[in-house]
């Protein structure tokens, strides 16, 4: 940052602007411009004539009205703060408001080989639409001696044009001076004179001046100089000096002699509008009323030409005689067929071109392409007016001395009934109805009118949303192929962003920049099928789709033989920027507005168990949630954020630390698979294995035999009861799941897995499972098993409902063989499949929690309640008819 800004009133800085600053965690294809040959070719010659006489570099004698000050050119900064191998033993800036002259005065010490390559060359920026650059002094000093370089240096005048890259030319040149022999020890002192303003200010001071510097200054003066008879307004910011004030030679001078040097900020995501530097603002205006008066005069809406008035006509008849509809198609005509380029040399910084100009030659910049909107809108009977804004400083303008360098951009303010619409004329590619447009974020305007007398605010009532479903389908087994497919839509403001995106790269180079997003994460991704859009403009909606290939999607652990996927969310740094460091200083800049809906579904070949807690955040600054949930072999994580400002001030930050790296840690999952029972390749998914359909039959009748006999026992010796109580009280609770249970047995076993022919085939062929023939009959035991606990299951129920004595230690028995069962088949199964899922669900239908609950419960009432005795009494009939 130099000493101060200059005392150049800033101009127009405006490019062609996207409708929001939202776009998709993945690059949404950010527009980037080029400038044609045809238009080079124009830019060297449109204004050749009138600037090569003037970019002629004077020399003269300093001037005669500077005021004398003393420094003391002995001192020396500290070592420790030398920069770039030189220090400036001097810098001094004296500005003449009355004569429109500002002087410059540099002492330059060179303190090592590094100052030689850094400090040897000098450059002026200059206008020479206005300005006049006379050099006074250049002088090297060396042992003792001086060496004037000025009558032989060679000046090289450069127009370099850096916003060129931005549609903006300016007129600007740099007068560019290399140094020769220059040696470690010198002092290189210069100065020179820049005479001449810009005229369309009107010769009023408008000036911010920066009291510190990123390089040592031993001395430093800086002075305005005016007639007594002008009034300044004066706002000091992070504590600036005020300037002492004094009376010379019949003017009044405001000095300042202290510069304060500051280290390079390096801090990141800092919000634009952030400006920490010690700074003070001087302007002549009094009042924004003041300003808005300049801007009338300078921006008066003309009476349209005969190029406009036949716009007009066409326009009127498309229409159809419909306010609205005419309002929407002279902006989408500004918008996108009067292309963004700006012009802004000498006054024209600030004036706009003439709407019939603009329109026969097809572009112009911000305040141009503003100017003709509201020609063409008042020309039917709709009030709109041009209103400046500044995209960067945004709502804090309001903190700033009335001025027109307070502002970079312009847009038109304009009603339709009773409504109020901020329509941007730079937006290219904005679609959709009149209420659905999203005001920009620019959060204060000054509407050009004659009876302006204050800021207007611009108050946010649409917003855009992105939706995002990534659907991801896991294969079954190592080596073949997952899919995933994508389907993104942007609502509203971030349509039109992404809308101009799009238009500026061709659908090849889309696709690339798609499928480089995913191989960062997933390696061996390719295109299934080419890109899907639909754009709806009336609803503005813009929808894409994507479909893509994962190639061998699981890596598999030779430690552990299992398979691992590793989902790699997208994540919310670009919204939420990510940060650990709890001592920043600085707020945080985060994306407003912006809101997504965002959901990845993965499609898992077995059922799966998750246990991810939900995380919920929601503060003044932003709104977080996060869900995931499992249907059946369905896993599905949902994401919604919501910000509500454009950054997190510096008190919040410490807990935004915390939140941010919870936030975080909900965009990955790792995903661990063991195939156990998948298909054999070719054949259906529903072949039927008729051996062990039969097998269980067998295993059915036998079980079902042995219940009958059991069914016939009773506790010895046999008592002639008295009249059993019916079943009440907490039995009937029992009796309940004592007639769900037989029903979930037979579900289960009929949808065993062990029923499919290509379960076995595939077992067969498996060579990590070691021994095949213990692992098949693991697989028949399993399944008698549940036959087994089926009839067990029937059997219980009609010892139940007959009040049999032998029924509460059946069930104890049932609950211990469940038990057992349970605990032995989870261990077998994972020594020979592992775990489908990433961890086991303790909840489920293989969990020991609910049989040792249920055995906790009810073994101990049967054995104690006086109910449950006086109910299970009843032995065998035939044991009673003996």
């Amino acid at each position: 940052m130099p000493a101060n800004t200059g005392w150049l009133p800033l101009r127009y800085t405006c490019s062609p602007r996207s409708s929001s600053n939202t776009a998709q965690a993945k690059n949404p294809y950010p527009m980037t411009y080029t400038v044609s040959r045809l238009l080079l070719l124009l830019l060297a010659f449109l204004p050749a004539v009138t600037t090569a006489r003037n970019t002629h570099i004077n020399t003269s004698p300093r001037p005669s009205w500077l005021v004398p000050w003393q420094p003391d050119l002995h001192k020396k900064p500290n070592a420790n703060n030398i920069v770039d191998g030189y220090y400036l033993l001097l810098a001094e800036e004296q500005q003449h408001a009355e004569l429109k002259t500002t002087y410059h005065h540099y002492i330059r010490q060179i303190v090592s080989e590094a100052g030689i390559q850094n400090g040897s060359e000098i450059s002026v920026n200059y206008n020479p639409q206005y300005e006049k650059l006379s050099f006074h002094s250049i002088i090297i000093r060396r042992n003792g001696q001086e060496i004037n370089r000025l009558p032989t240096a060679s000046f090289k005048v450069l127009q370099q044009e850096q916003d060129l890259s931005r549609f903006i030319y300016s007129g600007t040149y740099t007068a560019f001076l290399i140094l020769e022999d220059v040696r470690k020890g010198d002092q290189i002192e210069y100065s020179f004179s820049v005479t001449g303003t810009n005229p369309i200010f009107d010769n009023k001071i408008d000036v911010r001046l920066y009291q510190v510097t990123l390089e040592p200054i031993v001395n430093y003066y800086n002075n305005i100089i005016t007639n007594p008879q002008r009034k300044l307004y004066f706002k000091p910011f992070n504590n600036a000096a005020m300037p002492q004030q004094r009376s010379w030679q019949g003017l009044t001078v405001y000095e300042w002699n202290r510069i304060e040097q500051k280290e390079t900020d390096n801090t990141n995501n800092q919000p634009s509008w952030y400006n920490p530097f010690v700074r003070i603002q001087i302007s002549e205006y009094n009042n924004w009323k003041e300003v808005a008066q300049w801007a009338q005069g300078v921006n008066t809406i003309p009476s349209p030409g005969e190029a406009v008035k036949r716009k007009i006509t066409a326009l009127k008849q498309s229409s159809g005689g419909n306010p609205e509809t005419y309002l929407r198609q002279a902006l989408r005509f500004v918008q996108d067929d009067i292309r963004y380029m700006g012009i802004e040399m000498g006054e024209y910084s600030h004036r706009a071109n003439a709407p019939d100009k603009v329109l026969a030659q097809r572009f112009g910049d911000c305040k141009d392409k503003s100017l003709l909107l509201c020609t063409l809108l008042n020309a039917n009977g709709i009030n709109a007016r041009m209103a400046y804004v500044n995209t960067d400083t945004k709502g804090t303008v309001s903190s700033l001395l009335p001025s027109p360098t307070a502002f970079n951009h312009a847009i038109v303010y304009a009603t339709l009934g009773g409504k109020t619409y901020w329509l941007d004329a730079t937006i290219s590619y904005q679609r959709g109805q009149l209420a659905g447009f999203c005001e920009p974020d620019y959060q204060q305007a000054l509407v050009i009118t004659d009876t302006t007398t204050q800021l207007t605010p611009i108050l946010k009532k649409n917003s855009g949303q992105l939706v995002i479903r990534e659907k991801f389908t896991l294969p079954e087994a190592e080596g073949q192929d997952g899919s995933l497919q994508v389907t993104t839509s942007w609502f509203k403001e971030d349509a039109d962003a992404q809308r101009a995106a799009m238009a500026s790269a061709s659908i090849w180079e889309k696709e690339k920049t798609f499928l480089r997003f995913y191989q960062k994460f997933y390696g061996e991704i390719t295109t299934k099928d080419s890109l899907l859009l639909h754009d709806d403009p009336d609803s503005n909606i813009l929808r894409i789709r994507e479909s893509y290939l994962i190639h061998h999607l699981w890596k598999k652990d030779s430690s552990t033989n299992k398979l691992l996927f590793s989902l790699a969310a997208q994540s919310p740094s670009d919204i939420l920027p990510y940060m650990t460091d709890e001592k920043r200083k600085t707020p945080l800049a985060i994306r407003y507005p912006y809101q997504q809906d965002y959901q990845v579904i993965i499609h898992t070949p077995v059922q799966w168990s998750l246990d991810q807690s939900p995380v919920h955040f929601k503060n003044e600054y932003y709104q977080f949630d996060f869900t995931s949930t499992v249907k059946g072999e369905q896993i599905i994580l949902s994401y919604q954020l919501k910000t509500f400002q454009d950054h997190v001030p510096v008190a919040f930050l410490h807990q935004y630390t915390r939140e941010i790296k919870e936030i975080q840690g909900t965009t990955s999952l790792d995903l661990t698979y063991k195939p156990a029972f998948m298909r054999a390749p070719n054949r259906p998914a529903v072949q039927g294995n008729w051996l062990a359909i039969v097998l269980v039959l067998l295993a059915m009748a036998v079980f079902s035999h042995l219940a009958i006999l059991y069914y016939r026992h009773s506790i010895l010796p046999v008592q002639h009861p008295l009249e059993p109580l019916p079943i009440g009280g907490w039995l009937s609770l029992l009796a309940i799941g004592l007639v769900f249970s037989p029903m979930f047995d037979f579900w289960y076993l009929c949808n065993a897995d062990v029923f499919k022919y290509d379960v076995w085939v595939t077992v067969s062929s498996r060579k990590d499972l070691g021994n095949i023939s213990l692992v098949q009959l693991y697989l028949i035991g399993e399944i008698i098993i549940k036959a087994f606990l089926l009839c067990y299951a029937i059997l219980l129920a009609v010892l139940f409902f007959n009040r049999r004595d032998t029924f509460p230690f059946a069930l104890a028995t049932y609950y211990f063989i469940t038990i057992l069962y349970l605990f032995a088949g989870n261990h077998l199964s994972d020594y020979y499949f592992g775990e489908g899922g990433t961890q086991k669900n303790i909840w489920g239908q293989d969990s020991l929690v609910w049989p040792l609950a249920r055995m906790a419960l009810w073994i101990p009432y049967l054995r104690m309640s006086p109910r449950a005795k006086a109910t299970f009494i009843m032995p065998h009939p035939a044991l009673l008819r003996d």
